[in-house]
């Protein structure tokens, strides 16, 4: 899960169904919904701004409407955290969630790498945002140096 300030579409990431495309009745839900083929985008709709919320779909312990103080939520359970989003139909979503998490091939399959190479993969990655961050001056010489040995004992 993380946040971000608007959301962007990672590469080879497709928009399969979206809440704003819906007709919604009674009180305004808080959030959006975006379905994609590799996580759930929850963006939140204030006044004048708004933030997004993604979980990949493997993140995902369980999700289920919840009634509480009289509205409706869509709860949703990660391994370390329990949420509850106001959404439009949270029946409906929580449907929709489980049938597109139920159908997804496993993690190595749909990338097509093997376990070893998936983690070397991983780590790269990860070592190019360190690298970027170092670029754009967001990480000190020391900072960058201490997050790359950290990176190299990180176990995935």
């Amino acid at each position: 899960m993380f946040w971000t300030l608007s959301f962007h579409l990672m590469p080879d990431e497709t928009i399969i169904e979206d809440s704003t495309k819906q007709a919604a009745g009674g009180l305004k839900p808080t959030y959006s919904v975006f379905l994609t083929n590799k996580r759930v985008i929850f963006r939140f709709d204030g006044i004048g701004s708004s933030m997004a919320q993604s979980f990949f779909y493997q993140e995902i312990a369980d999700v289920k409407p919840v009634k509480r103080l009289l509205i409706n939520y869509l709860g949703l359970h990660t391994p370390s955290r329990q949420y509850f989003l106001h959404t439009s139909k949270p029946d409906y979503w929580s449907a929709k969630i489980i049938e597109i998490k139920k159908n997804l091939p496993p993690l190595a399959a749909r990338t097509g790498l093997s376990a070893e190479q998936s983690t070397k993969k991983k780590r790269q990655e990860l070592g190019e945002m360190l690298l970027t961050l170092r670029t754009h001056n967001l990480l000190s010489a020391d900072e960058f140096e201490q997050k790359k040995k950290m990176l190299e004992t990180l176990q995935f």
